[in-house]
């Protein structure tokens, strides 16, 4: 278990003294105010706790430890045990970082430097590169001498920073891990020093009751929690209670505040909130229960092939796949094809559209590195959101995660790649030799190394070369990566990014179609399995054949026209209950506009038990009737296309229904044949649209 180390200094104190040592004497031995050590008894008495030990605290005398002399021995030697803990650079920044974050008053460098067994200019240099991250955050780091440091700004940016610290530097499933054993009551639960001391941010306990009372709402939720939704909620609520324990509020804008009230989720997080006050005995301001609102709008996602179905997501779906579109007709490269990169779009930019649209900050501490890497994937993003999201202004750091989620569908579609790598030295003997070997041993990847002296480099066309790797600096060169000739781990981290980076600008130069083939050698069982799949594929065809109407509505309004539509389904026997279904898709046009932007139609859809069959179904109407947009404006619709599933559809079921509504966006010509209101043509066009779904799904 790690003790933070005030928390261990004054546990030396009290074990050293066999008399009760007043606060006051603690307080001035470690420098800090008695307030802060009455703060960190809460910590201390739980280390107490675990090794059969309790804390006596006596006004006006002081404080002692109570206990057997074995105990006490025993919490020496795990005191001992972690004073050789020796940090890396970087854990040593995180940990201060962390202990700043969530410091209440200035904090001595000497202090600090004690703490973690480095000397004060060892932190004083430390800080120099924290306070750049800082400034990704919005916050400031104050030093002055005899002050100490502290970091200043809003409380929404610190515990913002300090959620980034625990997701960044925590795994996921240590974290859920813990979850499980807290409840429990078991308490083996083993992460490393850092991450223990980032849970440290927040009582273990405080984590677990929270956990539970998250539990007690998941039923009222309509959609699935993901783990990383669900774990940033854990810590947000962990936090915030934390902090307004400690007299810490956060501050949200009434005019936010006033768009958040007329949600589902508000009114989920106001239950959240009322258990929350009780179990803590805390009042809570509403800010609180915006902020979990924004949580639980953007942790509506599902992870499977309905997610074109999906309620929340459609809207954000149809713009992601415009996003895949327009990087793909500039990158001459299918991006469809990614598994992947359209669930991660969709994951990524619901919350972050939430954020733009309430011009709410969104941070990106490595906004600068990924616009120096890609220079070339970052102006193409910029201009395709511009395209695609007219009315919204994306800020660079939501560019640049763009940017990481097409780098790595880039990257995982892209074949075994060549590397030829220069290697330059003082000499071009020696060095370079034993730099090259280790290249080629570390990186598989790179297959050609040559090795050139700093003498002989205006000679070279350092064009022929993917790579240039120096062990001595190079003043008339920018692109190379200075290294180690022993190639310490941090260099090596260092050349896989360049590496990485190399994939990637070297497919936005080419712009070349590239093709992947696959082994026509296959197992019995891929074989079955290929089967089934197109036997299913197959099956929804025909189902979608057989329930497909083009039906001219009289006029009438919208309910009329919903109303009609399923009757008329439910009497070919592909629905079991017609008024089920059409309040259901009233429901869903609650939640979120239906209409196409620039277009006459509208997508109404629903997954429901009483659907026996999918469907899809285009309503003409006589006369435009008013309907909200997917971008939350009212427009006029003169085309309805209803597509229905059962709740328990097939995998595949989903995919080609998905299929559908996907070239609703990908084909400009099927919402000008939608719209034309010609009967045979929709038909002729529905029909070869899945017709074209079997053949090529046959041939791949």
């Amino acid at each position: 278990m790690y003790i933070p180390a005030r928390e261990r200094k004054v546990i030396e104190l009290l074990l050293e003294s066999q008399y009760d040592v007043p606060i006051k004497q603690i307080a001035d031995k470690l420098d800090v105010s008695a307030r802060t050590v009455h703060r960190d008894l809460k910590g201390v008495e739980q280390v107490l706790e675990t090794h059969g030990l309790t804390l006596k605290k006596k006004t006006g005398s002081g404080l002692a430890i109570i206990g057997s002399e074995e105990d006490r021995n025993h919490l020496k030697e795990a005191i001992s045990d972690q004073r050789a803990v020796d940090y890396t650079p970087e854990e040593r920044h995180v940990l201060i970082l962390s202990r700043l974050l969530e410091a209440r008053e200035p904090v001595k460098l000497m202090t600090l430097g004690t703490e973690l067994g480095v000397t004060v200019a060892t932190i004083s240099h430390d800080l120099d590169k924290i306070e750049e991250d800082l400034t990704g955050f919005q916050l400031d780091l104050v030093r002055r001498r005899g002050y100490g440091v502290e970091i200043q700004g809003k409380e929404a940016n610190i515990r913002e920073a300090i959620s980034y610290l625990i997701m960044q530097h925590l795994n996921e499933l240590d974290f859920l891990k813990l979850l499980r054993e807290q409840i429990q009551g078991s308490s083996s639960a083993t992460v490393d020093t850092v991450s223990d001391h980032l849970l440290g941010l927040v009582n273990r306990e405080t984590i677990a009751r929270i956990e539970q009372t998250i539990e007690s709402i998941r039923p009222v939720l309509t959609y699935h929690l993901a783990d990383s939704a669900y774990i940033a909620l854990v810590i947000h609520l962990s936090l915030a209670i934390e902090r307004l324990q400690q007299g810490e509020y956060i501050r949200m804008e009434e005019e936010y505040l006033a768009r958040l009230r007329s949600t589902r989720e508000f009114e989920v997080a106001g239950q959240l909130i009322d258990q929350l006050e009780e179990i803590f005995e805390l009042e809570i301001p509403e800010a609180e229960t915006g902020y979990i609102t924004m949580h639980l709008m953007g942790a509506k996602v599902r992870y499977d092939q309905s997610l074109p179905l999906e309620d929340s997501s459609l809207s954000v779906a149809f713009k992601a796949k415009q996003l895949i579109e327009f990087a793909s007709q500039e990158l001459n490269q299918n991006l469809h094809q990614s598994n992947q990169l359209l669930n991660d779009l969709v994951v990524h930019l619901k919350p972050s559209l939430y954020r733009i649209q309430h011009n709410m900050d969104i941070q990106n501490p490595l906004t600068a590195q990924i616009e120096q890497d890609y220079p070339e994937l970052f102006e193409m993003l910029e201009r395709a959101v511009a395209a695609i999201f007219p009315s919204l202004v994306f800020p660079k750091e939501e560019t640049a995660y763009l940017v990481m989620h097409f780098a790595s569908a880039m990257l995982n579609m892209s074949e075994a790649q060549a590397f030829n790598v220069m290697v330059v030295c003082s000499s071009g003997i020696g060095t370079a030799k034993i730099l090259a070997a280790k290249l080629k041993q570390q990186f598989p990847e790179i297959q050609e190394v040559d090795h050139q002296s700093l003498f002989d480099l205006e000679k070279i066309d350092v064009d022929d070369y993917d790579l240039m790797v120096s062990t001595v600096p190079l003043a008339d060169q920018e692109n190379y990566v200075l290294v180690n000739p022993m190639l310490p781990t941090a260099d090596v981290h260092r050349l896989q990014h360049a590496l990485r980076r190399v994939k990637i600008t070297g497919r936005m130069k080419k712009l070349e179609n590239e093709t992947i083939s696959e082994s026509s050698d296959q197992t019995l069982q891929t074989i079955q399995q290929s089967v089934s799949k197109i036997q299913k594929y197959a099956e929804t065809v025909s189902e979608l054949l057989r329930f497909l109407q083009v039906v001219e509505v009289p006029q009438g309004n919208k309910e009329d026209v919903l109303r009609f539509a399923c009757r008329n389904l439910a009497e070919k026997g592909a629905l079991r209950d017609a008024d089920s279904v059409f309040y259901a898709l009233l429901e869903r046009e609650k939640i979120g506009g239906l209409g196409i932007p620039g277009t006459g139609v509208a997508l109404f859809h629903t997954r429901r038990p009483d659907i026996s069959n999918v469907s899809f179904s285009v309503l003409t109407l006589s006369a435009p009737i008013s309907t909200k947009g997917m971008d939350g404006e009212m427009m006029p619709v003169n085309t309805i296309i209803v597509m229905l599933a059962p709740e328990d559809a097939s995998k595949e079921a989903l995919e080609v229904l998905s299929y559908l509504s996907s070239i609703l966006v990908e084909d400009p010509a099927s919402l000008e044949i939608l719209e034309s209101h010609e009967d045979e043509s929709i038909t002729r066009y529905i029909s070869n649209q899945l017709h074209q779904f079997i053949k090529n799904n046959l041939s791949s």
